[in-house]
């Protein structure tokens, strides 16, 4: 009987490479009803995937962590934009 219904689960639902593709198009879009909801099934039964899944979430997570330091580091203060401003209003006066 199991093997009856882990055959039945194969063809319903997509194949562990398959949901690895689907969890970053996930991320970056939304899913078909019909994909999520397989998305969904598959990561409920392999835990593979699952911990995959959470392991990309977590690097998205700190990568969008890092490129928003690293935009907050860019920036320029108060006093070095009216240093910038004066400069630029002197050299526009010559």
């Amino acid at each position: 009987m199991k093997k009856i219904f882990m055959k039945l689960l194969n063809r319903i639902l997509p194949s562990c490479q398959e949901v690895s593709h689907l969890t970053s198009q996930a991320m970056d879009e939304s899913l078909s009803w019909r994909k999520n909801l397989e998305l969904r099934m598959h990561l409920r039964i392999c835990t593979w995937c699952r911990r995959n899944s959470e392991q990309i979430r977590q690097m998205r997570t700190l990568s969008h962590k890092q490129a928003a330091a690293q935009n907050e580091l860019a920036t320029l203060g108060s006093e070095a934009r009216e240093r910038i401003a004066k400069i630029l209003d002197q050299n526009n006066q010559k």
